[in-house]
C-alpha cells in the first residue's frame, strides 16, 4: 500500500512538472508550424508568418530573428522578434513562468497601432544557457482567435 502511494505521488509530481514547465519547440507548437531560430532561442509560428531579416528598431536592438504576419495589401499586422536583453514595456504586471527549467517573466498588454487599431502583445524574458538575457516579443491584431495563437507561440519558446 505504501509503495502505491509513493508511486502515485512521484507520478503526480512528474505530471505537474510537465504541465508547469515550458514546452520545447515541437511539443508546444501545433503540427505544421515553422520553427524560427535566433541565437540560442527557437520559436514556432504558423506557416503564414514570413520570416524576415531583423530591421528597424529590432536591428538596432540587436534582434537575432524576426517574422511578420501580413494583412490586407501586404501590410505587416503582427511581428515576432528574438533579441538579447530584457523587457521593453514598463508598468505592466509580470507573470512568472519557466522555460526549459529556467525562470522567465511574461508581460502581456494591448497597445494602439499607428492606424488606431488594437494590437495584443506579449514579451517573454529569460536567460540562455550562458546566463545572458533574452527577449521574445510577439504582437498581433487584437481579434478573435489571436489570444489562442499568441499563447501557442509563447508555449513553443525553447531556449538553449
Amino acid at each position: 500500500m505504501w509503495a502505491k502511494r509513493v508511486i502515485r505521488g512521484v507520478a503526480g509530481v512528474i505530471g505537474a512538472a510537465a504541465v508547469l514547465g515550458g514546452c520545447s519547440v515541437g511539443e508546444g507548437a501545433p503540427e505544421g508550424w515553422k520553427v524560427m531560430r535566433g541565437g540560442s532561442v527557437a520559436v514556432a509560428h504558423p506557416k503564414v508568418w514570413e520570416e524576415t531579416r531583423p530591421a528597424g528598431k529590432g536591428a538596432a536592438a540587436g534582434a537575432q530573428a524576426s517574422a511578420v504576419l501580413r494583412g490586407t495589401g501586404g501590410r505587416p499586422v503582427g511581428e515576432i522578434t528574438v533579441s538579447p536583453g530584457g523587457a521593453t514595456r514598463r508598468g505592466v504586471r509580470a507573470r512568472t513562468m519557466t522555460i526549459d527549467g529556467r525562470p522567465a517573466r511574461q508581460l502581456g498588454y494591448v497597445e494602439r497601432a499607428a492606424d488606431g487599431s488594437r494590437n495584443r502583445a506579449v514579451e517573454v524574458t529569460t536567460t540562455d544557457s550562458h546566463g545572458r538575457p533574452v527577449l521574445v516579443r510577439v504582437s498581433g491584431p487584437d481579434v478573435d482567435g489571436w489570444s489562442d495563437e499568441l499563447r501557442q507561440i509563447v508555449n513553443s519558446i525553447d531556449v538553449g
